[in-house]
């Protein structure tokens, strides 16, 4: 725990979605921090941000999606009237089942009490919907949205930077001193690592579980294609605005570049073609590196040798909504010692620390 005598002081390594969300709790707390990037990790920037309570392999509910799902649509919002843009945008997503089991897992949980504010109940328009290629039936998302990525990021960086809080530099571990938490002769409480997938090349936490996993994505323009909701089965197109969509998107494990491939551009255009009976344009690909961990869990915490080193990172694919709370959860934590989730501790790999 932080002495209240003592003004705390924090340096974040990374600038993504992790490393902002970190930071703006810490500037909430009134706590002092520096940000240090390079301005190179795009990932976060290329992810569609699409915010989804459920889970479309096993029609389940994402995880703590009743307590992430609210702090997530506050903080985008809050952001927005701080920063004069849009962030957060509602839209439906329409799932078009893949087989009749998944049908009637819908049909069965639309009416739980836990599951029902999230799943629309299925009338005949979503039976026999005519806007896709659709054998099974759909089923509508509710409470779902995208975050516009590339602007969220923009204008944080840029607010962090104009505010002095942003050190625009890369940052080397040999001019770090673990045990003192010191940084270019500069000393503070915690340095907190948000490296995203490069975090695979951190010396002090490489024995975890982290794993850098490609995502490639296409930009397609169609006239076809009805604009209103997010359509869902073996990829997503979401409607961006001007007739443009975001097709998505792929995994590869243990890929951390991103290099475009065509194997992956044709696999898209396929699984579009497979959803929608439309022409499209492909008018860009790109491609992110995500940070994934096996156990589908992020990696937050305190590094089992030396306390000053922490962790924030492995967000995965629902980062955009995971990120706000558990921002909040992990900044109390360094604050207040007050325990985190055992499920994102990453107390839970001390073994593999002490085996290496």
């Amino acid at each position: 725990m932080i002495e209240k005598n003592n003004k705390p002081k924090f340096l974040i390594v990374g600038a993504g979605l992790a490393g902002i969300c970190v930071a703006k709790r810490l500037h909430e707390n009134g706590i002092d921090f520096k940000i240090i990037d390079n301005g190179l990790n795009e990932s976060s920037r290329v992810a569609a941000g699409v915010i989804n309570p459920l889970v479309f392999r096993r029609t389940t509910k994402s995880w703590r999606v009743d307590e992430l799902l609210p702090i997530a649509v506050d903080f985008y919002q809050n952001l927005e009237e701080l920063w004069g843009n849009k962030y957060y945008e509602p839209i439906q997503i329409r799932r078009a089942f893949s087989h009749l089991q998944e049908r009637e897992t819908w049909i069965e949980r639309q009416n739980w009490e836990d599951y029902s504010p999230y799943m629309k109940t299925i009338d005949d328009l979503d039976t026999n919907f005519d806007g896709l290629k659709n054998t099974f039936g759909t089923g509508v998302v509710l409470q779902t949205a995208y975050i516009h990525t590339d602007a969220f990021l923009t204008d944080a960086r840029n607010w962090f930077k104009n505010n002095q809080f942003l050190i625009d530099a890369t940052f080397d571990f040999k001019e770090m001193d673990a045990q003192t938490g010191t940084f270019q002769g500069e000393k503070y409480d915690s340095i907190i690592f948000c490296e995203g997938y490069r975090g695979i090349e951190n010396p002090f936490f490489n024995y975890l579980p982290l794993e850098a996993t490609k995502g490639e994505i296409l930009t397609v323009e169609s006239t076809q294609i009805a604009d209103n909701e997010l359509l869902n089965r073996k990829c997503f197109i979401l409607p961006i605005g001007n007739k443009q969509f975001k097709v998505g998107a792929t995994y590869t494990w243990r890929s951390p570049n991103t290099e475009l491939t065509e194997e992956a551009k044709t696999l898209l255009f396929e699984q579009a073609n497979s959803l929608v009976d439309a022409e499209m344009k492909i008018v860009q690909h790109q491609a992110g590196v995500r940070p994934t961990v096996l156990d589908r869990r992020p990696l937050i915490g305190t590094h089992p040798k030396y306390s000053k080193l922490k962790i924030f990172n492995g967000l995965g694919a629902k980062g955009y909504m995971m990120a706000p709370l558990l921002s909040e959860e992990f900044v109390s934590n360094l604050v207040t010692e007050s325990p985190l989730d055992k499920e994102i501790d990453i107390e839970r790999y001390r073994k593999r620390y002490i085996q290496e």
